[in-house]
């Protein structure tokens, strides 16, 4: 079983945050994992096995294409793997912005969908999910989706934005900032801001902070496990418990605790045990 997190290579990190390495080899079978709303634009290939899609709050299920372009998520999903327990997915996670330069198609028609990444980009992307199946080592994995990419930014339909420096900001540090400070600092008039926002990363950035504040939440209460969840709340800028539970709600369907006892039993834990 391998679950990692691994950094591209000094050429694609202008394009490219991280890649995420999954492969599951396990007698237990199928196996659902529960994804709360976070910010993350992504590629990814399955090399073996492929999952389907459940969101909770559209009542929708479908099949994820073997390789497909993972829009801005706004709601909690959960993935349940198929064909067997050998699962086999590299997913490429996107610097904020860096989606909309490579496809050049504005992101909110991208927002809570995945689309067959074959037709949308380019037939290639199937060689490369095969190449991915077919690889003698993780390593090589890698190797061949970055070939694919670095071909892609060399043809780059869009440029870089300060919008762009703006997105990671709020990635990784959802404070409040009001959009008159956000649109000065992209020398814009808000309205021109949430406008251009909302192409690059495919949502607004009020939703686009609340969703990365949520989500760091939650990750700093999994790894102080000591802390109460009012102490996380007041950590993180909300005003009160009920404040942070009504983001929990909205993004994860469920309550605080509910939802660490749901990452508790992801697939990559139960596997690994």
């Amino acid at each position: 079983m391998i679950f990692r997190e691994i950094l591209p290579s000094i050429a694609l990190r202008p394009f490219v945050q991280n890649y995420l390495l999954v492969n599951l080899n396990s007698t237990i079978g199928y196996h659902i994992k529960p994804y709360p709303t976070r910010i993350e634009q992504a590629l990814a290939f399955f090399g073996r096995g492929g999952i389907y899609s459940h969101d909770l709050t559209a009542g929708n299920s479908y099949k994820v294409a073997r390789s497909a372009v993972f829009g801005q998520q706004v709601s909690r999903l959960n993935f349940q793997n198929y064909y067997g327990p050998d699962f086999l997915m590299l997913m490429v996670i996107f610097q904020p912005g860096a989606m909309y330069r490579l496809l050049g198609i504005p992101n909110y028609e991208l927002t809570a969908t995945y689309h067959d990444a074959s037709a949308l980009i380019h037939p290639e992307l199937l060689k490369v999910s095969d190449q991915i199946a077919d690889a003698d080592s993780y390593d090589e994995m890698i190797e061949r989706a970055e070939e694919f990419l670095i071909g892609k930014i060399r043809n780059v339909k869009k440029e870089s934005s300060p919008i762009d420096k703006i997105g990671l900001l709020l990635q990784r540090n959802p404070t409040q900032f009001s959009l008159d400070w956000l649109a000065s600092q992209a020398c814009l008039s808000p309205r021109q801001f949430e406008r251009k926002f909302n192409e690059r990363m495919g949502i607004g950035p009020k939703l686009y902070s609340r969703i990365s504040r949520f989500y760091q939440a939650f990750q700093y209460k999994v790894m102080h496990p000591h802390l109460d969840w009012l102490s996380v709340a007041v950590h993180f800028g909300y005003s009160d418990y009920d404040h942070l539970a009504k983001d929990f709600k909205q993004f994860a369907n469920v309550t605080p605790n509910l939802l660490l006892k749901e990452n508790a039993q992801r697939p990559e834990i139960i596997v690994d045990l």
